[in-house]
């Protein structure tokens, strides 16, 4: 090889190692920019992040709900004998159940959970709050919404921010707070979703259902939603084998915050809940078709006397009409139909239709039943008394 040739070689090499060398640095300068870059995007990210959030949203969204709402959330014990024995006075006492603070003093629980006070006197109620306890009295209670109403003075609980039951919907967040298994595991917290409204497992509330945990204890206690505002109070819950074998787990129920307060409003005026009725004396017609026939009347409720200036009469309806839909609703029972007034209030028009057969008292059992006619009344109610029909 030449002189020449070797030369040129050589720097022909040299350039190629140069452009290397400035290709490498120059990758490790982009990469290290990249890099460096990466980080400060991720920087600023979280920076705006936290900067249009708060830090604090990084925590639980239940955390400040359950702070909130746990105030008005109050334990339950019950008194329900003193006696004397062994030369001392003793008592039977046990932290029962869960209530919530609706106004000052006022308390609402379950009706099952001071049902006993009912059967025989109880020798004195408390309500436990921050450790402290408060003597209540029961002021009233309904057994057929499971609501009661206590009132403690000088209770220093705040009364719970009421929602509105009935803007619900499945898939909502539900936050339960109450006393699982008593004073052990006080003001506890479970979190689901509501799953499942108007539910018709009581014979007198349809009720909000809820997978977050309920256990005995939680009796009274709040369901709340993810503002904190109060939309239910627990009442019950399913659990254990069905007829088939199938597991329950997860079924919590609880009465509407709406059915509640109005409620517990009539038990702290009234000392009862005051029923809107249509004034009417009612049977049911227990028969195998929903529809009039020849043979068979319409399964229905049956108007077999009215009292006076009652609303069913005012608007129209006469003894002898069988009631068949109410609101929409078609009623075979007077439980059915009783089931549907309790959902609304004085004041309020119901539009009502009836089945109406010409002499129908008067028909023989071997008589073909003669046609009828269909009519629909708009009824107002009216509270008359205590007593539903």
């Amino acid at each position: 090889m030449n002189k020449h040739s070797m030369t040129s070689g050589t720097k022909g090499t040299a350039l190629a190692l140069s452009i290397a060398l400035l290709c490498m640095i120059a990758g490790i300068v982009m990469g290290a920019s990249a890099n460096n870059g990466a980080a400060a995007n991720a920087e600023n990210l979280t920076a705006l992040t936290l900067q249009g959030s708060g830090a604090g949203d990084l925590d639980s969204p239940f955390k400040a709900v359950y702070q909130s709402a746990n105030e008005s959330v109050v334990g339950i014990e019950l008194t329900k004998e003193i006696f004397a024995r062994n030369g001392r006075i003793s008592s039977n006492t046990s932290f029962s159940a869960s209530g919530v603070v609706l106004s000052a003093g006022h308390v609402v629980t379950n009706y099952h959970v001071i049902a006993s006070n009912t059967a025989r006197a109880a020798e004195g109620i408390s309500i436990v709050y921050h450790g402290e306890r408060y003597p209540a009295e029961l002021l009233a209670g309904d057994e057929t919404s499971d609501i009661a109403v206590l009132k403690a003075e000088g209770l220093p609980a705040p009364a719970a921010a009421l929602g509105n039951s009935d803007a619900l919907s499945v898939g909502d967040w539900a936050l339960v707070i109450g006393n699982p298994l008593g004073e052990q595991f006080i003001n506890t917290l479970t979190v689901g979703v509501i799953s499942g409204l108007n539910r018709d497992v009581s014979s007198g509330t349809t009720m909000i259902q809820t997978n977050a945990q309920v256990n005995s204890g939680n009796s009274g206690g709040g369901l709340f939603n993810i503002r904190g505002e109060l939309v239910g109070i627990t009442s019950m819950k399913m659990s254990g084998y069905t007829p088939g074998g199938g597991a329950i787990e997860g079924f919590g129920f609880a009465v509407p915050i709406n059915t509640v307060t109005r409620i517990a409003d009539d038990l702290i005026q009234y000392g009862k809940v005051v029923y809107p009725r249509l004034g009417v004396t009612v049977r049911d017609i227990a028969s195998p078709s929903d529809e009039p026939t020849k043979d068979f009347l319409p399964a229905s409720v049956w108007v077999y006397d009215m009292e006076e200036n009652s609303p069913a009469r005012d608007a129209g309806i006469e003894a002898d009409d069988l009631i068949t839909q109410v609101g929409g609703e078609r009623v075979r029972n007077f439980n059915e139909l009783q089931k549907i007034l309790r959902q609304h209030e004085a004041g309020d028009v119901l539009e009502i239709t009836v089945y109406r057969v010409p002499n129908l008292r008067n028909m023989k059992d071997y008589e073909n039943i003669p046609e009828g006619e269909f009519l629909t009344f708009n009824v107002e109610l009216r509270v008359l008394d205590n007593i539903i029909s």
